[in-house]
């Protein structure tokens, strides 16, 4: 049923105005904050998609997406009384979730590997390496606290939380143009950022 649902919300053509889509999630989470089943089923249809293509980037296994999801939608059912529309974005709320939902699973994940897939066949990383990752962790750290705040969340939503562009326009409300351009100018002021150290 969650892929046929799936399957079936993607082949729609039809996608709603972001304003249309907004109020839309607001009032489905809202009825299901009540015990709507039918506005879960309509909440699933209107956003899973979006919220499966998140989970598949960041997990990289459609089964584990899948079942992720259907996690996150028991979560929302849970949940939803908990969701504040004066407070909050109705997608950032549900991609907070998401992003929770995938980044716990990753590290129960990594937690189960066997010690030899860390160890790399029993060798160990050269100290070497580690502080040139940690001197480019401290060199990312100080270029993303030089970043305007709106640039800051805007790279952080995408690379962090996985959103597209477009739906780092809606969670941001702002323009398509106007979220692609922060992504961009971030990047290079991190990349200049990056040669001066």
């Amino acid at each position: 049923m969650l892929v046929a649902t799936l399957e079936a919300a993607r082949t729609e053509p039809t996608q709603p105005a972001q304003e249309e889509n907004t109020l839309s999630l607001n009032f489905l989470i809202e009825r299901v904050s009540v015990g709507d089943r039918p506005a879960l089923r309509s909440l699933y249809e209107l956003i899973g998609p979006r919220l499966y293509g998140m989970l598949l980037r960041m997990v990289r296994k459609p089964d584990v997406a899948e079942d992720l999801l259907q996690d996150i939608f028991v979560t929302i059912w849970q949940k939803a009384g908990q969701f504040d529309v004066t407070r909050g974005n109705a997608y950032a709320w549900l991609f907070s979730i998401t992003r929770r939902k995938a980044i716990d699973k990753l590290r129960i994940s990594r937690r189960e590997l066997p010690q030899a897939e860390w160890d790399m066949n029993g060798t160990t990383v050269s100290s070497d390496k580690t502080w040139l990752t940690a001197e480019t962790h401290i060199a990312l750290k100080a270029g993303l606290q030089t970043l305007s705040p709106d640039i800051r969340r805007a790279l952080h939503l995408c690379y962090i939380y996985g959103l597209t562009h477009e739906e780092l326009a809606q969670v941001m409300q702002i323009p398509l143009g106007t979220a692609k351009t922060w992504v961009r100018r971030g990047l290079a002021q991190l990349r200049d950022c990056l040669k001066e150290r």
